[in-house]
């Protein structure tokens, strides 16, 4: 069973290992957006704080997307995201509401 660590929102999720993050997402409450689900948009840009080494590789879209130095600090594509195991934690810039 892994976990993800969902810092601007202060919540600890369990899930099955190998679960998408954008289902995940969609389960609980969480201010992480998603637009497209593609990797083409960026609205689920967000940063791996620890434990990138337990997600699944970086996809073509997100290569295509970000730029390498972001993919070095470790940006990702929440849409894109697969926790293989263990623990995740994550942060983004949480959207301003109107």
């Amino acid at each position: 069973m892994a976990s993800i660590n969902f810092i601007p929102d202060k919540v600890i999720h369990h899930i099955e290992d190998g679960s998408r993050l954008i289902d995940i997402c969609d389960d609980i409450c969480v201010s992480l957006a998603f637009g497209c689900t593609e990797g083409s948009c960026g609205v689920c840009e967000l940063t791996v704080l620890d434990g990138r080494s337990n997600l699944s590789k970086v996809t073509d879209e997100e290569k295509n997307y970000l730029l390498p130095e972001d993919l070095d600090q470790g940006m990702r594509l929440g849409c894109q995201l697969k926790v293989r195991k263990g623990e995740v934690s994550l942060t983004w810039r949480k959207s301003k509401k109107a």
